[in-house]
Parts: C-alpha cells; structure tokens; sequence
C-alpha cells in the first residue's frame, strides 16, 4: 500500500521561540569597582583571606569581651605574670598559661621570627590557656634600643619597634579572632596600647609608656577617639604610685608634654614603701639611718617602675574585690 504523505504533515513540530535566549554569563565576571567590597557572608571563600568582618557584632562570650571594662579582673593579675615572663623567651610557662612555641606558631600562620628582633630591640611572646585564649605580650625597656625607641615615639617620631607591635597583632588576631587580648609592661605597655587601639582589641598594661597622637594618626585613627574608646573599658592601665615614668608623664610640669597611656587609669599603692628611721638618741645612727631613709626614697621610683613591685601591688591590694 503506498501512502502519500501531504506537504502541511511535513512541518516541524517545533515552534520558534518567541523571545531571544538570553546571552550566556561570562565564567569571569568582572570585579565590582569603587566603594563596594565582596562581603565573606556570600563569598565563604573570601572569609579566610579577609579575616573577622569588621562590622560583625562582637562576641559577648570571646576573651576579647570578657576582658574589657573599666573595672579590675582577677585575670589582671596573670596579665601581668605573663608581663614580666615575656622578658625571658626560656620561661615557657606562667600559671595555666603556656608560651607557643616555633612549630605552634608557624602552625597558626605567624611567623616566629617576627616575635623577636635584635637590631630594632623588639621582642614578644604569645601564650594560651590551651582552653582557646592567647595573649599577645610585649616586652619593655630592657637595653638602649628600647630607651631610643621610647624617646623618638614619646616626641611623635616613627618607630620600627611599633610597626612591629601592630604587625603582629594583626597576625595574630587573623589567626585567633576575638579569643586574643594584649598586655605588657613598660615600653611593652606602649605597644600594647597602640597594638590594641589598631586591631579594636582589649588590653591590660603596667605601668605603660605613653603613646604620641602621631603614632595614632599613622595608624588612620583619630587619637580623641582613641583614647576615649580606650579609657571607656577597651584598656585598663595600672600604674604604681609613685613610679616614675608615669610621674613624668603627667605630673612632672617640665615633661608633662611627654603622651599619656591610653587606658582607664588603675592606681595601686607602693607594695612597700620606705619607712622613716626608728629615733634613736645616738646621733651617729640616728644620721646613718636618716642617710638610708632619704636614699631608699630617692630611688624608689625608678624601683617602682619594675613588674615586680606591680605584681606584688596585685597580690596584696587585690583591687578586683
């Protein structure tokens, strides 16, 4: 049988689309350019690169938060073991506290050279609780190059020792987030304040040297600010009474224009302060131990301005109770 198809039964049965398909997405596209930055909330990949969110809503349980305030902690007085340890890179541990060593170090992507340097004096540790929570340490004046790096800060001049501070910090800070808080003594005081106000973290410091505006400022901070935000709770400063270096920061009138601490100012008394001489009516004792009274008060300043007599401040005064 032959069957004869007609010519409307040849059509296609598909129609033709109505609209144009739309052009294909390039694989690359291009990046956004101006204000606009990639956010790490819908490009995860970005997260690691970019660190904590910088407007994230803080951690009320991350160490960062439980340290701040501008009341005194018991933990205060481990931040300033930890103070005085880090002068010696041979004490490893402090309390509950353990120093990290190379391999933890380079571990947590820092490199553990940049925690020491002989030819600017710079020297820090950083240690845990082995619980989650580091402490980033800076050491303070212990030769002439830390002395130097003091006084060309303090008159608002650059300083490699600072750029170091804030260097590390923000390492560290990308490796630990806001289960890290700072701390040092002295020069390392210093450090530590500039370290925290450019990284947003919080701090205890002892007997700290001051930290000049210009150094805020090269840091794109605005120093009022700064320092508001740091007396508000974000760093806590103690100092002994009496000590010297901070006596010449704020009371002295002739070098008073040396820069304050940042911080909320904490006063502890003298741990042991001279006693005046027990009279005697032998006169020879009795000048012998005048003499002593009036030496051990001449050089119980700069003695004050150890971490020894803070620490023993702490013990004793207990000023979180």
């Amino acid at each position: 049988m032959n069957v004869q198809l007609q010519p409307t039964q040849l059509q296609p049965t598909w129609q033709k689309p109505l609209e144009p398909l739309a052009p294909q997405l390039p694989l690359n596209p291009p990046v956004p350019q101006g204000s606009y930055a990639l956010d790490p909330s819908y490009h995860p990949q970005l997260a690691a690169l970019k660190g904590p969110a910088a407007n994230a809503a803080p951690d009320p349980t991350s160490f960062d938060q439980q340290l701040r305030g501008q009341d005194s902690q018991a933990i205060d007085l481990e931040m300033a073991q930890i103070s005085q340890a880090v002068y010696n890179p041979d004490t490893k541990t402090v309390g509950n506290w353990t120093r990290l060593d190379d391999a933890q170090l380079t571990q947590a992507g820092i490199d553990p050279g940049s925690l020491e340097n002989s030819d600017t004096g710079f020297r820090a540790g950083i240690y845990t609780d082995g619980n989650g929570k580091y402490v980033v340490a800076y050491a303070g004046s212990n030769d002439v190059q830390d002395w130097i790096t003091n006084a060309r800060q303090g008159i608002g001049w650059d300083s490699k020792q600072y750029d170091q501070a804030v260097q590390l910090a923000q390492d560290a800070q990308q490796a630990f987030g806001e289960n890290m808080v700072i701390t040092g003594h002295s020069l390392g005081g210093g450090l530590a304040a500039t370290a925290a106000l450019a990284t947003d973290t919080a701090a205890v410091t002892f007997n700290a040297s001051g930290v000049h505006d210009d150094t805020l400022r090269g840091l794109g901070l605005d120093p009022s600010t700064a320092r508001n935000d740091a007396a508000d709770g974000q760093i806590r400063r103690y100092n002994v009474s009496g000590e010297i270096l901070t006596a010449a920061q704020e009371d002295v009138p002739i070098l008073n224009g040396i820069p304050d601490a940042p911080g909320h100012e904490i006063n502890l008394k003298d741990p042991d302060p001279p006693k005046a001489p027990d009279f005697t009516w032998n006169p020879i004792e009795m000048a012998k131990r005048t003499a002593e009274y009036v030496a051990d008060k001449a050089t119980r300043p700069g003695e004050l301005h150890a971490i020894g007599p803070v620490i023993e401040a702490l013990q004793q005064q207990t000023p979180w109770q």
